[in-house]
């Protein structure tokens, strides 16, 4: 766990120092941009040690700029983002250059194929008795080809998916399984599915795939929808989710917003904080909606998910059935 910072800023402090480090990375970037334009006036020109100078340059305003980033996500994540989070979840471990692993992510089989995952603001908690993971993430798909000019194969890295995600561990067995899909491209037009609801809304922006289609209603209930089609409408992004059977929920948020940004503009500390609190009930108060939905779990008496007994108590248990 990474340490943090003992220093506790006033609301002015902590706005004028994120002030002053925004405005060492905007220096940093055009340095860079000045190394770049050096490279290539050096290329045209056959100065090699003006673009070797271009080079230099584009490197420490590159360098700058990462120390930058990273200290304010480190400063925000202190200062504000912690106390937040602590108000709301229990257990608390927010790493702000963490993010979910991959392993975590496959879980969920969302259409989305991927290869590497970069991404920060990683939170562990838990919810009322639930355990939950939440993170700002990129996937990157790779892509092989064989280069006939230099006689070897490279790869191509490409961006398929920049936003949040977001995973509930509700520890009971969910009563069906299900994902729900934001219509994209041709999908729009032909969705292969046949579960329609009795919002048009949510028909038009999602594509729902059930194990049992059946069953969909239990979790899928009038209310649950329309909170869906709400929460799409908030962010203005591509929303999946993926009802596990075992009792995971995961929901990706395919947005340009990540988790407890910077605003562009004059920096106002109070008005960070309701943003990332507003941040944090979309998710903790689609879980509490969901939680009231009485068809939700297959039976939280028999879910394999509650405990496992002692092995003890369990040999005391079979000895007084055999009795």
């Amino acid at each position: 766990m990474e340490e943090r910072n003992a220093k506790v800023y006033s609301d002015e402090q902590l706005a004028a120092e994120l002030k002053n480090k925004r405005a060492a990375g905007r220096g940093a970037k055009a340095l860079s941009i000045a190394g770049v334009i050096l490279v290539v006036a050096g290329l045209l020109t056959t100065l090699i040690s003006v673009a070797i100078f271009g080079v230099i340059l584009c490197l420490v305003g590159a360098l700058v700029m990462n120390r930058r980033e990273k200290s304010m996500k480190q400063q925000i994540g202190d200062q504000l983002v912690q106390g937040l989070l602590e108000n709301v979840f229990e257990e608390v471990d927010y790493q702000p250059t963490g993010h979910i692993s991959r392993s975590a992510m496959d879980a969920a089989v969302l259409p989305v194929d991927f290869h590497t995952v970069e991404g920060s603001n990683d939170v562990k908690a838990v919810y009322k008795a639930m355990h939950v993971e939440m993170s700002g993430v990129t996937l990157i798909q790779e892509n092989d080809y064989y280069n006939d000019d230099a006689g070897m194969w490279e790869t191509v890295k490409g961006e398929v998916f920049k936003g949040q995600w977001l995973v509930c561990d509700f520890g009971h067995e969910f009563s069906t399984e299900l994902r729900i899909v934001a219509r994209t491209g041709i999908k729009r037009l032909f969705s292969g599915s046949v579960v329609k609801t009795d919002n048009e809304e949510f028909d038009k922006k999602f594509i729902i795939q059930p194990e049992n289609e059946q069953e969909v209603g239990n979790i899928l209930t009038p209310h649950i929808v329309d909170c869906i089609v709400s929460m799409s409408s908030k962010y203005g992004g591509k929303l999946y989710m993926s009802f596990l059977k075992k009792g995971q929920l995961h929901i990706a948020v395919q947005t340009d917003q990540p988790f407890f940004a910077l605003s562009r503009g004059k920096v106002e500390v109070d008005a960070l904080r309701q943003k990332y609190q507003s941040e944090l009930h979309w998710f903790t108060d689609f879980l509490d909606e969901l939680n009231w939905v009485d068809t939700l779990y297959l039976s939280k008496e028999t879910s394999t998910c509650v405990r496992f007994e002692p092995e003890q108590e369990a040999h005391e248990k079979g000895e007084e059935e055999l009795g």
